[in-house]
């Protein structure tokens, strides 16, 4: 693993910080930046990305990929699974537990390392289940 370097605290990252605490998590970038916009107009989205990163990079976010090509965003807290919707990309947390013996018996078979795991369960988020049967 790499060493995570601490940036020093920055009105922008708080910012950013807490537009996704507010939004409640799996923002997109540019819903970050529009949020984050409200209480600072200067802002570039490039300032946004670069922030974003470095919070990742630090351990603060993480970052949640959809086939859908863009990343959302959450604060990295307890592991968990999602629930991604294939139609409108949206993206909840799945209730179900994280089941670590993934981990030890994906080692065991492969001797692979295993640091952590992440599962995504692919599917029709309520709202898309209801238009298609419109």
């Amino acid at each position: 693993m790499t060493a995570i370097v601490k940036h020093r605290k920055s009105t922008q990252r708080e910012a950013i910080l807490e537009a996704i605490r507010t939004r409640g998590g799996h923002s997109t970038a540019d819903q970050i930046y529009e949020a984050v916009r409200l209480k600072h107009p200067r802002i570039s989205l490039g300032t946004v990305y670069r922030n974003l990163r470095m919070l990742c990079d630090q351990g603060e976010l993480r970052e949640v990929n959809t086939d859908h090509g863009y990343g959302r965003f959450e604060i990295a807290g307890h592991p968990h699974y999602h629930l991604v919707c294939r139609r409108c990309g949206e993206i909840e947390d799945c209730p179900l537990p994280v089941d670590k013996s993934l981990e030890h018996r994906m080692q065991a078979l492969t001797m692979f390392r295993v640091e952590q795991h992440r599962l995504d369960f692919i599917g029709l988020c309520c709202k898309c289940q209801s238009l298609a049967q419109t």
